[in-house]
């Protein structure tokens, strides 16, 4: 009863205490949240200025390596993290591979790495390329590969160096010119002798095969260059790009090829083709008798163009487990002595839809042993036109029937014809022909040089 009714008051001293109390939390939550805000904030900015740093190392590495000058520095700002130069090696791998049927060739690459905590920037190969936490990749600076479809220009940047440094100050990196080397083309060695342009018809593809610890950012950067087929393997941490090999004379007249190969062929293109004509020498075409003839890569569709004497032309198509479609015309080469020229791009001539019972030239040529007979009434590969023996559609031109075939024959990949003759029923040696058509991923030139740089840091 007393305490109730006291006149005594202690509101100074709680008011003290809680001042004091919410102080301390206050300093406590600075600590726990605030401060490592702090240095996340600070590393992001260092990490940030490496990247930019990074960006202009590899513009004074490119004056190394592809250019005159013999050497280059570069300041870097640590800011608490460790710069190290890496070569290639089995704890370290970063090398590329270019290979085909007819060549292999290794070249290291090697890289420049700064690390602040789980970030990480890298010079590797003549790109910049950053590594976020959790493992994932990308390009800040494109490396010195171009592809324009034809070409494949590849300078491969090859690091050497032993050297670390890490904490606050500023690191100067030097790049200096080592050598520059040619391994394609280049022929100076006995094992080197397919080493040669234009890439070898021969060798199908060629594959070019990146180990890196960015090879996720690599293979984006290929698939941006189009033309190619790309994949990517996280085992080996490999970008593995396929290249495929198409003949330099697409669009230049030539001798008649035995096989006449079709490559990287644009299956998506319903007219793949811009040129594909004949023109034919015979000193007795009364005799004439000759066909071209072709499997597609998955063995289930055959195509043959058959050239006959009295200027008689057929073509047949074939799907394993159903009838032929074939199409017969008159009248179709242009005659000028002793050539028959044949365009079986003409928009102007026209080939019936009929039954025809010889398709092809004799039994026995390869790559199919029978020819083509009978008809599939109505046809099942036209899939925008309903066609049979007697509507309006039995009549098409050349062009649609040419461009029609060959398109379905590369939806199952390269194929290529072979020439099959009766006796001595077909073209003379003098006999040329005109190929060219859009390709994807195809490869005709390679030029590939390992441009050697000793990297120091102080």
């Amino acid at each position: 009863m007393k305490l109730l009714m006291s006149e005594k008051a202690e509101a100074e001293v709680i008011g003290h205490i809680l001042i004091l109390f919410i102080t301390i939390l206050g300093i406590s939550m600075i600590a726990l949240y605030g401060v490592p805000a702090i240095y996340s904030l600070e590393d992001m900015a260092n990490v940030k200025n490496a990247e930019q740093a990074f960006t202009v190392l590899d513009s004074r590495a490119s004056r190394v390596t592809l250019g005159e000058s013999p050497l280059q520095v570069t300041n870097i700002n640590l800011g608490g993290g460790t710069l190290t130069v890496e070569p290639n090696s089995t704890r370290n791998p970063s090398y590329m591979v270019v290979n085909s049927s007819s060549f292999n060739l290794t070249i290291p690459m090697g890289r420049i790495k700064y690390t602040l905590g789980d970030r990480v920037v890298a010079y590797e190969g003549g790109g910049v390329w950053a590594q976020y936490p959790g493992g994932g990749t990308v390009m800040l600076s494109p490396p010195e590969i171009h592809f324009n479809g034809w070409t494949l220009t590849l300078p491969v940047i090859n690091i050497n160096g032993n050297a670390s440094v890490g904490g606050k100050g500023t690191a100067v990196v030097s790049f200096k010119k080592n050598a520059t080397l040619i391994q394609y083309p280049n022929t100076s060695r006995s094992d080197w002798i397919n080493r040669t342009n234009p890439v070898n018809i021969s060798a199908g593809k060629v594959y070019v095969n990146i180990t890196s610890d960015y090879y996720l950012a690599w293979a984006d950067y290929a698939r941006s260059l189009g033309y190619t087929k790309v994949g990517v393997n996280s085992t080996t941490r490999t970008t593995d790009i396929e290249l495929t090999v198409v003949p330099s004379t697409l669009g230049e007249s030539r001798s008649i090829t035995n096989p006449i190969t079709f490559r990287g062929l644009n299956a998506s293109d319903t007219t793949p083709l811009e040129n594909f004509s004949f023109k034919l020498y015979s000193s007795n075409f009364n005799n004439f008798d000759w066909d071209i003839r072709a499997k597609s890569a998955s063995g289930n569709k055959t195509l043959i163009f058959y050239f006959k004497k009295d200027d008689k032309f057929k073509i047949g198509y074939k799907e394993d487990g159903l009838q032929g479609e074939t199409w017969n015309g008159d009248d179709l080469f242009v005659a000028t002595g002793n050539y028959r020229e044949v365009d079986l791009l003409n928009k102007s001539i026209d080939l019936t839809y009929k039954n025809e019972n010889d398709v092809g030239a004799t039994s026995s040529c390869t790559p199919t042993s029978g020819k083509i007979s009978g008809i599939a009434n109505p046809d099942y590969s036209w899939d925008n036109l309903y066609i049979n023996v007697s509507d309006t559609n039995k009549t098409q031109s050349i062009y649609n029937i040419t461009q029609h075939y060959i398109q379905k024959m590369a939806q199952d990949g390269d194929f290529s014809f072979n020439q099959c003759a009766t006796g001595g029923g077909g073209p003379g040696g003098t006999s040329t022909m005109l190929l060219n058509y859009t390709t994807t991923g195809a490869l005709t030139y390679l030029h590939i040089t390992e441009n050697r740089a000793d990297v120091g840091i102080s």
